[in-house]
């Protein structure tokens, strides 16, 4: 998990853990053609759940934004390839709203790759993000 420029709990897969109601955590992967690939948390076997988090307080940068971005490649990569019924989740802090307004291309691309955004505020509330192409 990138710890760059990042305040708030250093363990944002615990309130993920509390909003599942199951345990998440990092984990490693290692797919069957030997690529290895970690998430910020998911469960355990069976696997329900990839999550990649980046909770940001403040001003979004480009690069910011980038991450999220690979994130979400990544996601969609990773359940498609090993986990077909997993829930690719990414968990952003509530700044980054400005990127996922109506009529921006990057709602349309969560939304066609079903990957599902969760909105942590200030308080580690989680809140689902309805996305809408």
């Amino acid at each position: 998990m990138d710890t760059k420029d990042r305040t708030g709990p250093p363990e944002p897969h615990a309130t993920l853990s509390a909003y599942f109601g199951t345990p998440l955590a990092p984990r490693e992967f290692t797919l069957p053609d030997g690529v290895r690939v970690g998430v910020d948390c998911a469960d355990d076997t069976p696997t329900t759940v990839l999550g990649q988090c980046y909770i940001h307080w403040g001003q979004i940068k480009s690069n910011q934004r980038n991450k999220v971005i690979a994130d979400a490649f990544k996601l969609a990569w990773l359940r498609n390839t090993g986990f077909p019924d997993a829930r690719a989740v990414l968990a952003l802090s509530t700044p980054f709203t400005r990127l996922l307004g109506r009529g921006a291309w990057l709602p349309a691309a969560l939304a066609a790759h079903r990957i599902e955004v969760l909105l942590v505020d200030e308080g580690q509330n989680v809140q689902r993000m309805d996305i809408v192409p």
